[in-house]
């Protein structure tokens, strides 16, 4: 289009500077266009490199994890063999011992009936000989164990019911009869009954001592007398062997002596001699069983002590290893400082933090060895002081039923109980569980998660949505610095969440600041998600302290049967 004046239209602001070359319309020129293809080139090249990098990192990486995993499976395999063979060779030990015991009473038998002392001495001195080898010693305690054992050797039986010293008064040896009663062996052999005649001659104030009977309720000096032994029947009777017991077919010895010089002997024994032995034998029985009591007190004492130190050792093991998991929280945030600046200092950062999963993995092993003796110990002090099985108290289930239990609360048990649950899970399923569940997860030994700042908001947040709050307090005892950061929120903060006063009044909206925005408004607060609140503490120690037993519900998670 051209204006009035004939000539061309020009833009205003496009005419041309003196001295400058009028713009090509060609586009860029060939210089520009060969450093651009140069630019792309070098670029592609780069990402070549970076991407053929990436992958043979990315190769590298799936290598090792897959070598890794073959290592955890070997790893695993190779202990669940270890532990196999060393409850096998447990229990071949045990049964290696039990046969070598039957076959030491199965000697004593022998030499008892044919009145072989050098044998009889030679059973008692092995069996003296492998308490010194088990670590028993010659003090008061130790003499107190070996004549225990000792006498529970001679009051074996056989498989009629017959003792040592019943064998020895059958084949006639009286020898043999006064040794084994030297030795702590009772003249008149246990039973289970009492013969009418017994408790009437002897009263009520001996009737609570236990008579040991043979086969068919026969004594020893039933079975000497039976067998003409004359003097065998005369060292039992010194012994304090009773002639008015009878057999379970209603025989006194007496009546079946097959010799009249032994039934003489028998009808005109002195039975007065016979009464005050036997209360010689009442006072030296009740004397070995305060004996043996003060013993069992003193053990359990022991043992308490014992028990005591473990448990302190454990509580050092648990603060190394808390120490040791805050420094690898810390390498670990180095590393990714660096990663995100860029320092080049990737390598030094990754071997930093394979020296803390090295510290960390081996106070995990000493702390789980403490754990293990610690619970050896208990075991010892509950067999000692003879309670059995200790009762597990609180509540008992399987992993599969973890939702019922904490997040539904079937039956109420945990609303009924009032207090929160600690869930003890040595295998440590419980707390992936919950971690993957709709939860506001707090792993207790990341240092970053234990802020106090972080605390509050994941407990407001709980609070807000209606969600449980998980405390994984791990292999280590936390318990502690949880409730310590807890009161660094708020003083008395740990006593209210845990009572659930929290929950009462809105005491709650104190923890709100006014920095938090209009998300966690006093109105935003609704009594329905009040009521979904929960408050979660997970451990993988198999016994917690008694203190965290008195303010928490345990809950036990047992692995289902052929599981590992």
């Amino acid at each position: 289009m051209s204006s009035k004046k004939g000539g061309p239209k020009h833009h205003q602001g496009q005419a041309s500077l003196p001295g400058t070359k009028p713009r090509s319309a060609a586009g860029p020129a060939a210089e520009d266009r060969a450093a651009t293809v140069i630019q792309c080139a070098f670029r592609q090249l780069l990402a070549r490199k970076g991407l053929a990098l990436r992958r043979q990192e990315h190769s590298e990486y799936l290598e090792q994890m897959e070598k890794l995993q073959k290592e955890a499976f070997l790893a695993l395999v190779h202990q669940e063999r270890e532990a196999a063979r060393r409850q096998r060779e447990k229990e071949e030990e045990a049964e290696r011992r039990r046969q070598e015991e039957r076959q030491r009473q199965a000697r004593l038998l022998d030499a008892a009936f044919e009145g072989n002392l050098g044998e009889i001495t030679a059973v008692l001195r092995e069996v003296d000989e492998l308490l010194t080898g088990e670590g028993v010693g010659h003090d008061e305690a130790g003499m107190a164990q070996r004549r225990r054992r000792r006498v529970a050797l001679l009051e074996c039986e056989d498989p009629r019911g017959n003792t040592p010293l019943s064998e020895a008064a059958a084949g006639g040896q009286p020898l043999a009869i006064r040794l084994l009663a030297e030795q702590g062996a009772s003249p008149n052999c246990k039973v289970g009954a009492w013969g009418a005649g017994w408790g009437a001659a002897l009263g009520a104030d001996l009737a609570e001592s236990t008579l040991l009977q043979g086969a068919f309720g026969r004594t020893p000096l039933y079975r000497a007398a039976f067998g003409g032994h004359l003097e065998a029947v005369e060292m039992l009777l010194k012994l304090g062997a009773d002639p008015r017991v009878y057999a379970e077919d209603g025989s006194t010895p007496e009546q079946v002596a097959s010799l009249d010089a032994v039934a003489s002997v028998l009808r005109s024994w002195d039975l007065s001699l016979t009464e005050a032995m036997l209360r010689n034998m009442e006072a030296e029985r009740q004397r070995r069983v305060q004996e043996a009591e003060q013993h069992r007190e003193a053990e359990a004492k022991r043992m308490n002590l014992e028990v005591q130190q473990l448990a302190k050792e454990r509580q050092q093991c648990h603060k190394k290893l808390q120490q040791a998991y805050c420094e690898l929280s810390r390498r670990t945030a180095e590393h990714d400082h660096c990663e995100q600046r860029r320092m080049g200092k990737a390598q030094l950062t990754l071997q930093a933090i394979k020296d803390a999963e090295a510290q960390v993995d081996r106070l995990r092993q000493e702390a789980q060895k403490a754990e293990e003796r610690l619970a050896m110990a208990r075991l010892e002090l509950r067999e000692q002081t003879q309670e059995g099985e200790e009762e597990v108290l609180g509540l008992k289930c399987q992993v599969t039923e973890l939702h019922d239990v904490l997040m539904k609360d079937v039956g109420d048990r945990i609303q009924a109980d009032g207090r929160w649950p600690l869930v003890i899970d040595p295998s440590g399923q419980a707390a992936t569980f919950l971690r993957y569940q709709d939860t506001n997860y707090v792993d207790a030994v990341n240092p970053d998660h234990l802020r106090p700042e972080r605390i509050r908001l994941a407990l407001l947040g709980a609070l807000r949505y209606g969600k449980p709050l998980v405390f994984d307090l791990r292999e280590v005892d936390l318990f502690p610095v949880v409730q310590q950061q807890l009161e660094a929120v708020q003083r008395g903060l740990a006593q209210e969440l845990l009572s659930r006063r929290l929950l009462e009044q809105d005491r709650y909206l104190s923890l709100l600041w006014p920095t938090d925005g209009p998300e966690y408004g006093p109105t935003q607060f609704q009594e329905a998600r009040l009521g979904q609140f929960r408050l979660f503490f997970v451990t993988k120690v198999p016994w917690p302290p008694a203190e965290q037993l008195q303010v928490l519900l345990p809950v036990h998670v047992q692995l289902p049967r052929g599981g590992l």
